[in-house]
């Protein structure tokens, strides 16, 4: 007889292995999505931002950890699942295309971490009171969703292609 516990596990390991197989089943374009996102998510591990009175001060993205950051992890984790699903089979009904929701998650993603660009978080301490400049994670960030927008657009020719073509 199974126990509960012995079940759970099994049930991790389907999972792990569906995930896998799931990922082997990626086309190219959805496979470069997946990594934009993982970029996205991997910087904000990294410096984002550092003090304006040592360069060793530094604040990472989740230090800093806001609805901004937040937003960041939703979309990448929108992305991988729409390539996920997208790989397998899935069509979005009209009039979405799956192109475009990879153009729009990509282009969100680089507008909120403009956003973050221009609005950082403020630096105090005995008496300085001045916004963080920016570090080399940032910019990491931004090239993630760059990259989520390249994907999509490489995917639209193929689609075009696809779309039967009216009689003449």
């Amino acid at each position: 007889m199974a126990t509960v516990a012995a079940s759970r596990s099994t049930d991790w390991r389907g999972l792990s292995r569906k995930l896998l197989s799931d990922l082997r089943g990626l086309g190219g374009n959805e496979r470069i999505a997946v990594i934009g996102a993982a970029v996205i998510v991997g910087s904000l591990f990294l410096p984002w931002w550092q003090s304006p009175i040592s360069n060793e001060l530094v604040q990472t993205g989740f230090g800093a950890f806001g609805w901004a950051e937040a937003a960041l992890l939703l979309i990448a984790a929108a992305t991988v699942y729409l390539a996920l699903q997208g790989g397998g089979g899935y069509v979005p009904p009209r009039p979405l295309r799956e192109w475009a929701l990879f153009v729009a998650a990509g282009s969100w993603a680089a507008a909120i971490v403009l956003y973050r660009i221009a609005d950082r978080p403020r630096f105090t301490l005995a008496g300085h009171d001045e916004p963080y400049d920016l570090h080399y994670a940032i910019f990491v960030g931004l090239a993630g969703a760059v990259v989520i927008v390249i994907a999509g657009l490489r995917m639209r020719p193929r689609e075009r292609a696809k779309r039967p073509q009216p009689p003449d």
